[in-house]
């Protein structure tokens, strides 16, 4: 699977060099899903996913990407991805949007099927020299991959974009 993580951060390198720190969320989504379309991953964005409760749907939530099996990548499972555009500060908000997810697709598929979920974070800002005379694009981005523990009382980094593992 860790092909496809590669695949996708490559991409979404790419957007970030090209448009630079700024642009809005749904702009960022659309060139995903356009490299998405490039690299012939199959995908579906805005997928609703119930909130079951007692066997129950009580409720959904969407999530920004949802990329099933690929044939291509050799990946047995699927994947959702939430994509950020906001201070890193914010990023326990964020893993807990990730474990709410991953339990939703957890009560649909059982223990064997269980989703792994990917954040992306666009960095929100250029800089500005000391100077205030230039402006550098930012070309920073940071993916993860996560997992529910075996136990489902965690949350657990498998892959970074960062080191690559």
């Amino acid at each position: 699977m860790n092909d496809l993580f590669k695949q996708i951060s490559k991409q979404v390198t790419k957007i970030q060099r090209e448009f630079g720190a700024g642009f809005q969320e749904n702009i960022l989504q659309a060139a995903l899903a356009k490299e998405f379309l490039d690299a012939k991953i199959e995908y579906e964005k805005e997928l609703n996913l119930d909130i079951i409760y007692k066997g129950s749907p009580i409720g959904s939530i969407r999530a920004d990407f949802y990329i099933p099996k690929q044939a291509k990548y050799k990946t047995s499972e699927d994947l959702i991805i939430e994509t950020k555009q906001a201070p890193l500060v914010t990023k326990p908000e964020q893993l807990s949007q990730l474990k709410i997810y991953l339990k939703s697709r957890q009560k649909h598929l059982g223990k064997k099927g269980i989703a792994k979920a990917m954040l992306i974070h666009w960095e929100n800002r250029d800089s500005l020299n000391e100077s205030e005379d230039k402006l550098t694009f930012s070309t920073d981005i940071k993916v993860e991959v996560w997992e529910i523990s075996k136990n489902s009382k965690s949350l657990n980094k498998i892959w970074s974009s960062i080191n690559g593992k």
